[in-house]
């Protein structure tokens, strides 16, 4: 074919035809690297390069689906280039060759379900709990398997840090054994066990580093250090590797890719040629300069300067919200009124820095008949972790709900199983009675000693919220439950997910909060019907949805109208980020998903995990612009909704005390009766003075700390306290006082 049936821009001619020798493309958001990929293949088979000679590796099967589709429309026929993604390349490399390593031609491939399945084995074999500890096991597996370390590898790593490495070490050890009894790989061991065969085989890996004379690779910067290897030994031959990626998306630090694989390329390949493509195709010029603004504060990174044809379009509208309410309402109204000028639902996005930050948004959205979908996972009351605490409280509520009785009696796990649950139902039925009568009198029931003793214990943790659920106020005996149930135990030990998971319950608590200021003390049997309408609607087949998401989760994609919210310290970037310049290049994602209208706001005050929390703004604001910005304040998001009510917004600026205590064992009915409220007009001026520079201080929630700095005077300062193990946390003193105490030392 001739080469010029791909349209390509100078820059992007360049790259694509230079075939001899490693050369990196560094593909700024939006330059045409797939193109400039799918052109660079099309040229070699062009210039007579046997397709069977040519490689290209990608990250998802529908990158690779994708190349696939236009290599066949440019050649105009089937193209038998071999396209896939690393871990498909590595599977039929072992089917062909994996008996070199001691592996049948028939291995299995393990899925997720299946590897759980012989940490559990392992775990009863062992008479420990199951569903506490399978994910934390699987999580230091697999992390140990991306860094290629083998289990007394990873035990002398994590031995001094991690209190479990004796039985993590042990679990690898049986997992390992597992799979190779089994004739079985996973998926961490399909790159793994390729490079094990290209070391020890030597003539296999020259068998393949001869054949494929043309390597070409999509996304480098999402590589880890397997994935660089497996490169390094199929180009060790003819040495024509092509790579393209952007360090500035490099966002996948936390699964192991390693942004060092690009940055150090020319160490790998000192004669390597390096092209950047920093003409952009998809968004307008002042969202571009936002985007060059914003990265150009990272070091680590090869300088580049996107830029486009598109010289018009709207400014970067920036708006300023007094609470995340506010906020809420704002992205409403804004999205109403591009609706009504025109533009479909499915052309607008809402991105987050978390998941758990979506959930105001989706009440915000439900009120307002704005219809959406969370992309990449599920709504806010859709995910299972929140679908269980509400189980909970409906149980509390309603004892003789058998359902939430079958979904709690052993979440989390207590070690009943299916065969004591099926005795229990068979003895219910047979005397005519609930679930909740069968285990008051369980004594009867005939199960063995053991599950009696098993099911007394789910008893009274049920009577006991029961109890607790007419005694205690809405907030507090939602915290309780938190505690009682063991969520809050099983959750706080364990994966990054499973905080990801105990972080959307506390955001559960915070809804639960909210909705008992909006509706003057309701009860938790009130808060639960309300969410049983929220949540029962039609359900939607029209795909003109506003796409709401994580900044993770769209990668990859565009939107013409994009909004990004939350923006604040503490948030984005997030306390929980060690590395700023990550939290930077996520910032750059989420503005480069943007076509023709980009939104972003932030919010001075926050309730997030049942506390108000007063961030600044993100840093990233300020970066973003070239001049002192202009934002939106006072902005009324309430003018075309009506949205809540002035004394709504009122309380919400206003803490009732806290209902706060660090010590979950010694809750208890007395404890949580009605409090009387202690609001900000009982302090006076003298009580704000006494918050300085250096003050020790103790906080209801966050514990012991101190004072690192006081920005503004009196009750209109905002404090920045310095918690151990938790950073600095900042809190507008108006809101925070009736929760902090100064410790006389």
């Amino acid at each position: 074919m001739e080469a010029g049936q791909i349209k390509l821009n100078p820059q992007q001619e360049i790259a694509a035809y230079d075939t001899e020798g490693a050369v990196l493309v560094i593909a700024g958001a939006g330059s045409g690297k797939t193109r400039v990929l799918t052109a660079r293949i099309a040229h070699l088979i062009s210039k007579g390069v046997p397709e069977s000679n040519i490689l290209a590796i990608t990250f998802t099967n529908k990158a690779a689906k994708e190349m696939s589709e236009r290599l066949n429309e440019a050649l105009g026929g089937a193209c038998y280039v071999w396209t896939s993604t690393f871990h498909s390349f590595c599977a039929r490399i072992l089917r062909y060759d994996g008996d070199k390593i001691g592996y049948e031609k028939n291995f299995s491939i393990y899925t997720e379900t299946e590897s759980e399945r012989v940490i559990k084995d392992f775990l009863k074999s062992k008479g420990l709990d199951v569903k506490g500890n399978t994910a934390t096991l699987l999580f230091h597996i697999s992390k140990a398997k991306t860094a290629n370390l083998k289990p007394l590898e990873y035990f002398d790593l994590i031995k001094n840090d991690v209190y479990e490495s004796d039985l993590i070490f042990e679990a690898y050890t049986y997992y390992e054994n597992t799979l190779k009894s089994n004739n079985a790989l996973d998926f961490d061991d399909l790159l793994i066990k390729t490079v094990e065969l290209f070391e020890t085989s030597k003539a296999t890996l020259e068998k393949y580093s001869s054949r494929f004379r043309y390597i070409n690779v999509d996304e480098f910067q999402d590589t880890n250090s397997i994935q660089l290897k497996l490169v390094l030994l199929l180009s060790s031959y003819h040495k024509n590797v092509f790579v393209v990626g952007d360090e500035d998306q490099s966002i996948y630090s936390w699964r192991g890719a390693e942004i060092r694989n690009i940055l150090d390329f020319k160490s790998h390949f000192p004669d390597a040629k390096i092209y950047k493509l920093e003409q952009n195709y998809r968004s307008t010029t002042p969202i571009l300069n936002c985007a060059n603004n914003v990265i150009k504060h990272n070091y680590r990174r090869q300088e580049k300067v996107l830029w486009t044809d598109k010289k018009t379009g709207e400014d970067v509208f920036y708006y300023e919200a007094p609470t995340d309410r506010d906020e809420a309402t704002f992205v409403a109204r804004k999205i109403y009124q591009l609706f009504n000028s025109g533009v479909n639902y499915r052309d607008i996005a809402v991105l987050m820095r978390a998941n758990s930050l979506s959930r105001v948004i989706e009440e915000t959205f439900k009120l307002h008949s704005i219809p959406y979908k969370v992309y990449g996972g599920f709504k806010f009351y859709d995910r299972k972790e929140i679908k269980d605490f509400i189980s909970y409280l409906r149980m509390a509520v309603n004892p003789f709900d058998n359902d939430a009785i079958l979904r709690n009696i052993n979440n989390p796990a207590r070690g009943i199983g299916d065969t004591t649950v099926n005795k229990l139902k068979a003895y219910a039925e047979a005397n005519s009675m609930n679930l909740f009568s069968a285990l008051s009198e369980i004594d009867k029931s005939g199960l063995p000693s053991a599950a009696i003793s098993k099911l007394k214990g789910f008893y009274e943790i049920l009577s006991d919220l029961i109890q607790k659920s007419s005694e205690m106020v809405a907030t507090a005996f939602s915290k309780y439950v938190l505690f009682k149930s063991g969520f809050l135990d099983v959750l706080s030990h364990g994966t990054d997910d499973d905080l990801n998971r105990l972080e959307n319950m506390k955001e559960l608590v915070s809804s639960i909060e909210e909705f008992v200021k909006t509706n003057q003390g309701a009860s938790i049997s009130e808060y639960l019907q309300s969410v049983s309408l929220l949540s029962d609607t039609d359900e939607m087949t029209d795909d003109n949805l506003v796409t709401v998401a994580t900044i993770h989760a769209v990668k990859g994609l565009e939107f013409d109208n994009v909004f990004i919210i939350a923006c604040e310290e503490n948030i984005f970037p997030s306390a929980m980020s060690e590395d700023i310049e990550e939290e930077r290049r996520l910032m750059y994602v989420a503005v480069t998903r943007a076509k023709e209208r980009l939104f972003v706001s932030w919010s001075k005050t926050r309730f997030r995990f049942n506390e108000v929390v007063a961030n600044r703004k993100s840093r990233f604001i300020n970066e973003m612009a070239d001049r002192e910005i202009c934002f939106e304040r006072n902005y009324s998001p309430f003018a075309k909704f009506g949205g809540y009510s002035d004394s709504y917004r009122g309380s919400y600026r206003e803490l009732d005390k806290k209902i706060e205590s660090e010590n979950y064992s010694n809750y208890n009915a007395s404890n949580y009766s009605t409090p009387p409220k202690k609001t900000v007009s009982s302090f006076k001026n003298e009580d704000y003075l006494k918050f300085k520079p250096n003050c020790i201080v103790n906080h209801t929630k966050f514990g012991r700390g101190y004072i690192t700095a006081v920005d503004g005077e009196g009750e209109n300062a905002i404090l920045s306290i310095m918690f151990s193990g938790l950073g600095i946390k900042k809190f507008a003193l108006s809101i925070a006082i009736g929760s902090l105490n100064i410790v006389e030392e």
